[in-house]
């Protein structure tokens, strides 16, 4: 099967261009079961994370469904799901609301994960702690949270994954 070359345009590097990431997007809503075929040749992982902290990037959630299957749950930002149909969390919003519909989500926590005027560092560090407790990920991947939802997250739990693009595939790699 050859694989169409926005795939290495938008899922094998990091890419945050919102035409490519809206091009790509359309191409796997077009043909979900053949999208899924195609990420996973083009997916590798040291661990399957059951859980991820969803932001700004949608190839991560897509590499975190390949890799695991259905019954991800997702951490994410109000950006991204509940006001997330414009914006910048507008493309992870679009794909998580595809998987969702597809039966690849178990559960969607919303939580603020980046400080405002009113939401000082170490409050969002803390309402990220409760996410984390609340869905209790087996394994969690990082890649996709602000740095204060990482850090959040290592102070809950050990066991943890990070995403990354690596321009001819993307890999899931153990932390610890």
């Amino acid at each position: 099967m050859d694989i169409p070359s926005i795939w290495f345009k938008v899922y094998t590097v990091y890419q945050k261009d919102p035409r490519l990431l809206g091009e790509w997007l359309s191409l796997i809503e077009s043909d979900f079961g053949k999208a899924l075929e195609i990420a996973g040749r083009l997916t590798g992982y040291d661990v399957k994370p059951d859980t991820l902290l969803l932001g700004f990037s949608p190839q991560i959630l897509l590499a975190v469904i390949v890799a695991y299957g259905p019954g991800v749950k997702v951490i994410t930002s109000p950006q991204v799901w509940s006001s997330g149909e414009t914006g910048p969390g507008k493309h992870s919003h679009r794909l998580l609301k595809l998987l969702y519909r597809e039966g690849f989500i178990e559960d969607i926590i919303e939580v603020d994960m980046a400080p405002t005027n009113n939401l000082p560092p170490s409050k969002v560090v803390n309402k990220v702690i409760e996410a984390v407790k609340k869905v209790k990920p087996g394994i969690i991947d990082i890649s996709g949270g602000t740095q204060l939802a990482a850090i959040a997250t290592t102070l809950t739990t050990n066991k943890i994954s990070y995403t990354y693009p690596l321009g001819r595939k993307v890999h899931i790699y153990k932390l610890w």
